[in-house]
C-alpha cells in the first residue's frame, strides 16, 4: 500500500518484500506464518492464482476488476512455497504501484462459494474477518486473533476488537448520532461541523470530475460543446457559496503530487458565458439533445447541491441539462458504458473501423447500460501517484471500462509511458498525456475532495491518503 507519510509503496501483512528480476518480471517474497480468516496458509500458489485471475482480461480486465485497470496483463510462477514471480505482458517498471488492488481471498473457499457468496462473504487476510453483513443495514467486523501485523502504518494490529457499521443515508442523521454518542465515526456535511464532539477534515486524494462521454453522445463528442460546458461555470463563486472555500477548483483528473499533474493543466477554467454561447454555436448545437450529468448523492460533501448549481449554469448559456442523482449501484452501471466495458481486444480487432476511435463508434457503448453515459461524476482516485498507469487505462483508455475517451493518439501515448522507467522520461511522458487530455478532451475537473469526519470526543483517528477507512488505525484513548 502506499505509506501515508512518504507516498511510498510499502508492504502489507502478507508481503516480505520484492525485486525487479527483469524488465517484465518481479519478484515477491511473502511473508511466512500468515493465515486467511478460516485457518489456511497464505502462500505462492494463492498468490498465483489471484495474479492470474487479476491479470487476465477474460476474467478481470473489463468485466469489474479495479486491479487490471492499474497493471494490465499479468501472471504468476511459483518459485518455491513462499516465493512467487510476476510477469508482465510488457515491462513494467512501476509493478508494486499497480498491484495495490489486487484481490486476494483464500482460493479454496472462492472456487466454492457461490455466486452471491462472493459478493456477500469474504475470507482475507486482514487484521479484521468479517462476522455479519446484513445488505444495507450494517456490517459486524472481528478482530482476526492470527493476524500477523507488520511495521507498515495500514497493516498494524488491531486494537478495537469489534466493529460495527451501519448505514444511514441522510448526512444529518449521522451526525445526530454522533451528537447523541451513538456512533464513534462517521462522513458528515460541512453545515454539520459544529455538531459533533469534534471533527477532522482532510483530503484523500480523490479528484472529483466529471467524466464525459466524447465517443457516443451526438453533442458532447464535439470539442467546442465541451469547451462550452468548463467556460459556462464560476466554479470560483461555487466554492466560496457552496463549500466555504474550503474546496479549490482543480481541473487535473489526479491530486497535485501525482507524476503528470502540474499547476498548468490542473488550473481552473476561465468563466465567460458570451464565449460559451459562441461555441455552442460554432459546433452547430442541438438543444434536441439532452446532456445528462449523473451523480450518486453524498458521494462527496454537497455534491447534489453542487450539481444542481452546475446544472444552472449550463441552462443560461442554451444547454438542454439535466442532473440525474441516482443510488450508488445505478451510477455505477452508468459509468462503466464505455465501448471497452465487457469486450475483449479481439472484439476491437473485427470491429468496423479503421481507427480505435473508430471501432470504438461502431461498437457502441458496452454494458450494463448499452446507453451513453453523458456525464457521470466519480471522485476519482489515483493511489499509484502515476497519471498514466492509473488514469490513463481507467478513465482514458479505448479498453477501459469507465473511460468516456477512445483516441489512437492519447492510447498510444499511454502505452509508449507506462513501460518507461522511473526518472526524468517517465515524469515528461505522464505530463504530456496530462495536457493532451486537458487541450483536446476537457474532461470536466471541478476540485480536490475535501472530506469531513466526526468522532466521538475519546476517538483518535486521522484523514488517510487513501479513500478508504481502516478500522485497524481506531482507537479510543478511554
Amino acid at each position: 500500500w502506499i505509506d501515508n507519510k512518504t507516498f511510498e509503496v510499502v508492504p502489507l501483512s502478507h508481503i516480505e518484500g520484492w525485486e525487479q528480476v527483469a524488465p517484465d518480471r518481479w519478484r515477491f517474497k511473502l511473508r511466512e506464518g500468515v493465515k486467511f480468516s478460516n485457518g489456511v496458509p497464505w502462500d505462492s500458489a494463492q498468490a498465483k492464482f489471484w495474479l492470474d485471475w487479476s491479470g487476465d482480461e477474460e476474467t478481470a480486465g473489463n468485466e469489474g476488476s479495479n486491479s487490471f485497470g492499474f497493471h494490465g496483463v499479468i501472471g504468476g510462477e511459483v518459485v518455491d512455497p513462499l516465493t512467487v514471480d510476476i510477469t508482465c505482458g510488457k515491462a513494467c517498471p512501476i509493478l508494486p504501484r499497480t498491484l495495490i488492488f489486487t484481490k486476494v481471498t483464500e482460493m479454496g473457499w472462492w472456487q466454492a462459494a457461490s455466486e452471491d457468496e462472493k459478493v456477500s462473504n469474504n475470507v482475507g487476510l486482514g487484521p479484521y474477518k468479517l462476522a455479519d453483513w446484513q445488505r444495507g443495514v450494517k456490517v459486524e467486523l472481528e478482530a482476526y486473533e492470527d493476524y500477523k501485523p507488520n511495521k507498515a502504518f495500514a497493516a498494524q494490529a488491531p486494537i478495537i476488537p469489534n466493529v460495527r457499521q451501519v448505514w444511514r443515508t441522510e448526512a444529518l442523521v449521522r451526525a445526530a448520532m454522533l451528537e447523541a454518542g451513538e456512533a464513534d465515526w462517521a462522513e458528515i456535511s460541512l453545515d454539520d461541523r459544529d455538531r459533533v464532539p469534534k471533527h477532522v477534515v482532510g483530503t484523500n486524494n480523490e479528484a472529483y470530475l466529471f467524466v464525459i462521454d466524447t465517443v457516443h453522445h451526438p453533442e458532447l463528442s464535439k470539442k467546442d460543446v465541451r469547451e462550452a460546458l468548463t467556460l459556462a461555470v464560476d466554479c470560483e463563486t461555487l466554492m466560496e457559496q457552496i463549500f466555504d472555500d474550503l474546496f479549490t477548483c482543480f481541473t487535473g483528473m489526479a491530486q497535485m503530487g501525482t507524476e503528470g499533474i502540474t499547476a498548468e493543466n490542473s488550473r481552473g477554467y476561465d468563466f465567460d458565458p458570451n464565449r460559451a454561447r459562441e461555441l455552442l454555436k460554432q459546433a452547430n448545437y442541438s438543444s434536441e439533445n439532452v446532456i445528462k450529468l449523473h451523480m450518486r448523492n453524498q458521494r462527496i460533501p454537497k455534491d447534489t447541491e453542487y450539481g444542481e448549481a452546475v446544472v444552472t449554469y449550463w441552462k443560461e448559456v442554451g444547454i438542454n441539462a439535466e442532473l440525474h442523482v441516482v443510488e450508488s449501484s445505478v451510477h455505477t452501471g452508468v459509468g462503466r458504458s464505455n465501448c471497452g466495458h465487457g469486450r475483449t481486444k479481439t472484439d476491437f480487432e473485427n470491429a468496423a473501423g479503421s481507427t480505435l476511435h473508430e471501432k470504438c463508434a461502431s461498437l457502441g457503448p458496452g454494458k450494463t447500460t448499452f446507453q451513453s453515459m453523458h456525464l457521470t461524476a466519480p471522485a476519482t482516485s489515483t493511489e499509484s501517484l502515476d497519471f498514466a498507469s492509473r488514469q490513463g487505462r481507467l478513465r482514458l483508455s479505448c479498453y477501459g471500462r469507465s473511460s468516456g475517451v477512445c483516441d489512437d493518439t492519447l492510447q498510444a501515448m499511454t502505452d509508449a509511458c507506462v513501460v518507461v522507467n522511473f526518472g526524468p522520461k517517465r515524469v515528461q511522458c505522464n505530463t504530456e498525456i496530462a495536457d493532451y487530455v486537458r487541450d483536446n478532451f476537457l474532461v470536466y475537473g471541478n476540485f480536490v475532495n475535501v472530506a469531513v469526519y466526526g468522532l466521538s470526543a475519546d476517538l483518535e483517528w486521522d484523514p488517510y491518503y487513501s479513500p478508504r477507512i481502516r478500522a485497524n488505525t481506531l482507537r479510543f484513548t478511554k
